[in-house]
């Protein structure tokens, strides 16, 4: 019989590296909602005349997907930043970056290709900046492709202060680093004393962000589905139930082959897509909130108020008031029951295990 204590140290585990990640992956969010304000001081904005974050760039052969930053600024007379977030550093950055660096068009339509104007800047922020030895591979390779524009690394972080909490900016250091072209907006990115942006003036943009350009992590998805997406999915008599009653009487039901469907909410610019809420549904399943049910071909939604989601008296050790958060109740959940219950992995039907096969990769003050 496994030791209970072994247990508990595994779920806490889970549910540690779980809250990290969310919380990394909301205070990227975050500063792209900073960035947004930024965008429309007045002026940076008289100069500006596009924010994308949603961008598509050309791709290089070999590839034949396009590649999708964080954002694509382009400001007069001829300046296109091109910006790109992390949490820390991967060593799949530089090829990234670089092949970000290599493209020459972006998509102004679907169909349509632009080139990018005279002066380029690449952006790369990191929460956590990377070393020395990293940055001199990323500089390295960025130089070894003979690109005449710059590559400018920076750091974004959340800081508390007399007057409230800020998001600030700064250039790093690096005696490589590059500098952005001369706009008001590139200016304020080339100081290393850098800038900071107030929470309260970037809340309301926030709330219209829901994802970074590419798939969001699965537990901040299933969050987000579940306190904003949701309510969506009802009928008239099940948003009457659930104003009555903080839960539904019968579970939702969300047939598998319209999942994709995916309802935008009122306000939201950047919203989850198929492949995100797909990822949520098996999240929140693992967290007992959600069952799938394979011969129906349907997910069922055990929906309810967040007040009436039980934090489980066998997860990880909270507070009392962090117990009362959503997402807290959603990860403490998802954590004790992938120690005590996963979810077996599933296979398709008549699927025969070949040998030699390899299993899938498993992911997981103001401005101015």
């Amino acid at each position: 019989m496994p030791d209970p204590s072994s247990i508990e140290i595994r779920i806490a585990a889970e549910f540690t590296n779980a809250r990290k990640e969310y919380n990394a992956y909301d205070r990227t969010l975050d500063a792209i909602a900073a960035l947004s304000v930024v965008l429309q001081v007045a002026e940076i904005k008289r100069e500006t005349t596009l924010v994308d974050f949603r961008p598509k760039l050309q791709p290089v052969h070999p590839d034949t997907t396009p590649y999708t930053p964080d954002g694509h600024i382009i400001q007069q007379p001829s300046y296109d930043f091109v910006l790109e977030l992390k949490t820390s550093w991967n060593d799949k950055d530089v090829q990234q970056i670089v092949k970000y660096g290599r493209s020459q068009n972006y998509y102004a339509a679907p169909e349509t290709l632009q080139a990018f104007g005279q002066n380029r800047c690449v952006l790369l922020g990191y929460q956590n900046v990377p070393g020395e030895e990293n940055l001199e591979t990323l500089f390295e390779a960025w130089k070894a492709q003979d690109l005449n524009f710059p590559l400018v690394v920076f750091r974004y972080s959340l800081e508390s202060g007399a007057e409230g909490d800020q998001l600030f900016f700064s250039r790093n250091s690096f005696s490589k680093n590059g500098l952005c072209p001369n706009s008001v907006f590139g200016k304020a990115l080339n100081s290393v004393r850098g800038f900071p942006v107030s929470v309260a003036k970037y809340k309301s943009a926030r709330t219209r962000i829901h994802k970074v350009n590419d798939e969001v992590i699965a537990s901040y998805a299933a969050v987000l589905w579940w306190t904003v997406y949701a309510r969506y999915y009802l009928t008239a008599d099940q948003k009457v139930e659930m104003a009555e009653r903080g839960k539904l009487t019968s579970p939702l039901v969300i047939p598998l082959g319209e999942v994709e469907k995916v309802p935008t909410p009122a306000g939201v610019d950047v919203p989850l897509g198929a492949r995100d809420v797909r990822r949520a549904l098996e999240f929140l399943e693992q967290a007992k909130l959600v069952k799938l049910k394979p011969r129906s071909n349907v997910f069922e939604v055990e929906l309810r108020e967040d007040r009436y989601i039980r934090f489980p008296q066998l997860g990880p050790p909270l507070s009392h008031v962090s117990q009362l958060e959503t997402s807290n109740k959603i990860l403490a959940r998802w954590a004790t029951n992938k120690v005590r219950k996963p979810i077996a992995r599933r296979k398709p039907k008549g699927s025969k295990n070949k040998k030699g096969r390899k299993s899938a990769d498993e992911r997981q003050s103001s401005f101015w």
